[in-house]
């Protein structure tokens, strides 16, 4: 296969969120086969580590740290008179300007070669605007929500602003790819998020570890205070069961005081954020789910390819796209602890549905496989890359 020049744009290349994840079993996979592959990271968290292989360039944009801040029209502050913040949208402007020669030189490097430019988060389309028309850059941009979750936040502006303009627009479903289409959007595509992990394991001893697991960022939109409500009210129906919840944020502080309201100390673990998922899955029975909002969430995905069953809300089309209902998993209402408890009990009291869920959910993780989706990726570089041969 020919080398190929791969650069992944980032809002934050060493954030351990599924964006970073995806992107680094790509890039680390895509370096392994020979390709020559960079990282244009907008900024950077200070002294964390990163998913990605030190074979893999990283450069950051903004190293003094600067954070941009959301655009703002002149001329109504200036009819009412708020020149601070003309002041400082006049300054966004310039070091937009700045950085966007600083991105134009760092393409330079790559001359008339071919590089397929893949975009994690919208909001890094803003500096790479200027090359949009440059013949051998094909910008692939990326969203790793649901229409619905990118509707009803700001970066749905930057999506009809800059992504239709793109060489393709990935989406993690068909339903959302169609909702887009509506838009008049002509460049969308579906491509799922490959797994990081893919262990058969043995359903009696994932069952026999009595434990629920939820794995991400504490943050309000995750419902890991739906999980703990749920877990509070069957808590009586299974003795030796447990509840362990893994990752780092806001939130941290509100799940602690629920779990002291419910008295829930000896049952329900805030873990902290783990160095080694694999090993988190291995001392699993069922990962849980309870987000508000999700797009194709690598949770899901990761614990399916390790034979765990999950139970999830219903909250985004991508969901159904990981879970086949009553076959790997349950879904839930969002919002209703009530129902999401029953599913917890349904599944840890009858270890031959259990058993069958394990079986299935290993079975259907196949189609996530990094080394399948590795090549679609390479069928896409070909499909963009026809026009500039």
């Amino acid at each position: 296969m020919q080398k190929k020049n791969i650069v992944f744009v980032l809002n934050e290349y060493n954030g351990h969120g599924g964006a970073q994840r995806v992107a680094s079993i790509l890039a680390n996979d895509f370096v392994a086969d020979g390709h020559n592959v960079k990282i244009l990271s907008i900024n950077e968290q200070q002294n964390q580590p990163s998913y990605f292989n030190d074979q893999v360039e990283v450069n950051v944009l903004h190293e003094d740290g600067y954070r941009a801040p959301m655009e703002k029209a002149l001329f109504p502050h200036l009819k009412s008179f708020k020149f601070k913040v003309v002041s400082k949208e006049l300054k966004r402007r310039r070091q937009l300007i700045k950085s966007r020669l600083k991105v134009e030189k760092f393409f330079d490097q790559f001359g008339d070669e071919m590089v397929y430019v893949i975009v994690i988060q919208v909001w890094g389309m803003q500096w790479l605007e200027n090359l949009m028309y440059r013949k051998n850059i094909k910008i692939i941009g990326q969203s790793h929500e649901s229409f619905a979750a990118a509707y009803n936040s700001h970066r749905f502006k930057r999506i009809l602003k800059y992504y239709k303009q793109t060489a393709k627009f990935l989406l993690l479903t068909e339903k959302d790819a169609a909702k887009f289409e509506s838009l008049g959007f002509t460049n969308v595509g579906v491509l799922h998020n490959p797994t990081t992990y893919r262990k058969n394991q043995d359903a009696k001893k994932l069952w026999e570890n009595k434990t629920f697991i939820s794995v991400g960022r504490l943050i309000e939109d995750k419902g890991n205070d739906l999980l703990i409500e749920a877990f509070n009210k069957v808590k009586d129906q299974l003795p030796g069961w447990k509840l362990e919840i893994y990752g780092d944020g806001p939130d941290h502080k509100n799940l602690k005081l629920l779990i002291d309201i419910y008295n829930l100390h000896d049952r329900v673990f805030l873990k902290g954020r783990t160095e080694n998922a694999l090993e988190v899955y291995e001392r699993a029975s069922i990962l849980l789910l309870g987000s508000k909002a999700e797009g194709l969430p690598m949770t899901l995905i990761e614990a399916q390819s390790c034979s765990l069953p999950c139970i999830s809300t219903d909250c985004a089309p991508g969901i159904k796209e990981i879970i086949n209902e009553y076959e790997t998993g349950l879904l839930a209402t969002v919002g209703d602890a009530d129902q999401f408890s029953r599913h917890m009990v349904r599944l840890a009291k009858d270890f031959n549905k259990y058993e069958a869920y394990s079986k299935n959910a290993y079975i259907e993780s196949q189609k996530f496989e990094r080394n399948y989706i590795k090549q679609q990726w390479y069928a896409l570089f070909d499909e963009v890359g026809v026009e500039h041969e």
